[in-house]
């Protein structure tokens, strides 16, 4: 059978979801070691050892990560790194009820926001925990919630669907639709960090309930208003009761089914990584924050035809779009990559880069490599590097590395 994992990563609770068990952890975002000997707590267990004065506790992990910080205790400095696959490593034991990590087929991480530099440190701290590193893949919380949406009836996106996520961190709206092609359906979706001053901890005393409410219900307002919703899905820790959000949740159900699911982006996490595993084919092409808005590919010629290799598909994610190819280029020093949106009003674009910088050989004796990966989902990485040509011509070691933007 096959195990496929979901993650919802985040500064103030991690929740890992098994898709085929259907099983969920969701913890507090905090380790803790023992000041005496190397014992490690997450979540409540280290806020315990922690308050009993035992341990030295660490939070805010993905802050840690983006600054590059590390947490000294007992006199040794941990990088946030560490500590997270640490974290990591015993939420899947905890998971996987003692099963090896080696069995997981895929690994699905969500992230609300991720730069590059903090993306790669956590594809590090999961695959230290003994993950094969080609199992593990990111995607933004805009992307899960389309993966747990087009998982669940298609009367809550007949029209469009929203969510609203509550979390100690922040309020944040999203919004999809799904749009019927002619050739391939679609899914746009917009993911939005709302400004009102919000934090959950009001929400113990009656007043700040009150206020809650009034907030909510005027950002639904807000929100909601000018499109036609056929749903209104709730998520974070915010939403755990409603009790205190009577106005909002009227409000929201005029017309429209409203459904809270704690682990929403754990969820949809877990079916894309069932996806991957099984191969299928995805019934839409999805456009959102993280999507590549364009296909990127390269003519080259197969015996005696001239073909399109595509490189990047447009809708991938670029936390997830890598590509390698080794070619060898005849009757020419430079390489056209083609760039092609996928919107039609975009401008069709070749971005030539030019192989002047590696040694001079007889044609069709340069073998080269190319490496493409992305800095965000409008900037590509092209590095290109001189693999030689058997025994006759040892590798060079010029390697050209371009940027090249998509629009």
């Amino acid at each position: 059978m096959s195990l496929n994992i979901g993650l919802d990563l985040c500064d103030d609770y991690i929740i890992a979801y098994e898709y085929e068990d259907q099983s969920m952890i969701n913890v507090p975002a905090v380790i803790c070691r023992e000041k005496k000997d190397d014992l490690w707590y997450i979540g409540e267990g280290a806020y315990r050892m922690a308050l009993s004065g035992k341990g030295v506790l660490t939070d805010k992990l993905l802050s840690l990560l983006k600054k590059g910080g590390t947490s000294t205790i007992a006199r040794k400095a941990y990088t946030a790194e560490q500590l997270l696959s640490r974290m990591l490593a015993a939420i899947f034991w905890q998971l996987l009820n003692g099963r090896s990590v080696e069995l997981i087929d895929t690994l699905v991480i969500t992230l609300h926001h991720a730069e590059k530099t903090e993306m790669d440190s956590i594809f590090n701290a999961a695959a230290s925990t003994g993950i094969d590193r080609s199992k593990i893949h990111l995607i933004s919380h805009s992307d899960a919630f389309v993966y747990y949406t087009l998982s669940q009836s298609k009367d809550l996106y007949t029209n469009m669907a929203s969510l609203f996520d509550l979390s100690d961190e922040s309020l944040s709206f999203y919004k999809m639709k799904a749009i019927r092609g002619i050739s391939r359906n679609s899914v746009v979706v917009e993911g939005t960090d709302l400004e009102e001053n919000f934090r959950i901890g009001i929400l113990k005393k009656e007043s700040g309930s009150e206020l809650g409410d009034r907030i909510m219900t005027d950002a639904a307002k807000k929100c909601l208003n000018g499109d036609i919703y056929s749903s209104v899905m709730l998520t974070g820790k915010g939403f755990e009761r409603t009790d205190w959000a009577k106005n909002f949740i009227e409000f929201a159900c005029r017309k429209r089914r409203v459904i809270y699911e704690a682990g929403l982006f754990a969820i949809g996490a877990a079916r894309y990584a069932a996806q991957l595993t099984s191969g299928e084919q995805p019934q839409y092409l999805i456009f959102s924050d993280t999507s590549i808005a364009a296909e990127v590919s390269l003519k080259v010629s197969i015996g005696e035809r001239t073909a399109k290799l595509v490189l990047v598909s447009a809708g991938q994610s670029w936390y997830d779009a890598r590509a390698y190819v080794e070619l060898l280029p005849h009757g020419q020093d430079y390489l056209d990559i083609d760039v092609e949106p996928v919107d039609k009003f975009g401008v069709r674009k070749s971005a030539r880069i030019s192989l002047e910088a590696f040694e001079k050989r007889p044609d069709r004796c340069t073998r080269i490599s190319v490496n493409i990966g992305f800095e965000d989902a409008n900037t590509m990485t092209v590095e290109i590097r001189d693999l030689g040509f058997g025994e006759f011509y040892p590798a060079g070691d010029a390697v050209i590395t371009e940027s090249v933007r998509l629009s």
